[in-house]
């Protein structure tokens, strides 16, 4: 039975319905398909370097970190605006000079500086400067929705077609700073990345992968109604209007066929490189898309 190990990036959301939908037609033609839920944001890469898994899903800003596993692109199949998810009156605090509280499922410094400079840009464009110790950024966990509920001020790596959705919905008055309104390059996106030096077994199961998401996904963007049921199912969660909302907000964002591309995310490497982040040098990222 072939079988194909996908590890997410966090918890099973509707970013993943093409993978789901991926999933169930490879199971009836007999695959043996297991998406990995982690405990926390960076286990998908230690889990590829010990076999554990054939593949991680996760955003292309990962895919560029330096480590010392090699890997390789396999293709974008989902984009969105992404960015940092604030309490409107918390921004208003930050523009008066006020610390806010950040929260974030990892906290380095090349993710804890990109926070920093989307909020920079966004302050930049009101005549402000950013203090260089107003921002704190937390570990929390992939709730971004509770911890702006629970009393963090804002929240990062969050998505505009599920965390501003949910927020929106909750009654939470919040606004998404997205990387496009600072001048950063997006990288809000889902990319399918393995090892560089997969076993040939494990490249054909990635390339099979891609080729039934490129059938799946008009499929699944085609009808709404088909893909709500196959979230309900997949997810074990009880129909409302909120999850229903965020399934309607991701459709749109889904690609087909999926993208490997070095061009969809060389300004953001690049951006990263410029300013110092701990990243692969150019080499290593164009053999990445080779």
């Amino acid at each position: 039975m072939p079988r194909l190990r996908i590890a997410l990036e966090w918890f099973l959301n509707p970013d993943h319905l093409p993978l789901i939908a991926a999933s169930a037609r490879l199971v009836a033609d007999g695959w043996d398909i297991e998406l990995v839920v982690p405990d926390d944001h960076y286990d998908g890469f230690q889990a590829l370097a010990d076999g554990a898994v054939d593949l991680v899903v996760n955003e292309p800003l990962h895919l560029v970190e330096q480590r010392a596993l090699r890997l390789i692109a396999h293709g974008c199949f989902f984009a969105t605006d992404g960015g940092v998810l604030m309490h409107r009156a918390a921004l208003d605090r930050l523009v008066a000079g006020d610390r806010i509280r950040i929260a974030s499922p990892v906290s380095n410094a090349t993710t804890d500086g990109l926070c920093r400079d989307i909020l920079q840009g966004w302050m930049a464009q009101r005549g402000a400067v950013l203090g260089q110790d107003q921002v704190v950024i937390a570990p929390a966990g992939f709730g971004h929705v509770d911890n702006l509920a629970a009393g963090f001020d804002g929240a990062w790596l969050a998505f505009a077609n599920v965390e501003g959705v949910a927020a929106r919905l909750r009654g939470l008055d919040t606004q998404l700073i997205t990387t496009a309104e600072a001048g950063i390059p997006n990288f809000s996106a889902l990319e399918l990345i393995g090892a560089a030096d997969a076993p040939d077994a494990v490249r054909a199961g990635i390339a099979t992968l891609v080729a039934t998401l490129d059938r799946v996904t008009p499929e699944l963007c085609a009808d709404p109604a088909f893909a709500r049921r196959l979230w309900y199912a997949a997810s074990g969660e009880a129909p409302g209007d909120e999850a229903d909302a965020i399934v309607a907000a991701s459709l749109p964002r889904f690609l087909a066929p999926v993208r490997r591309s070095a061009a969809l995310w060389r300004p953001m490497w690049r951006y990263l490189h410029d300013r110092g982040g701990d990243v692969v040098d150019e080499e290593a990222f164009e053999e990445m898309f080779a």
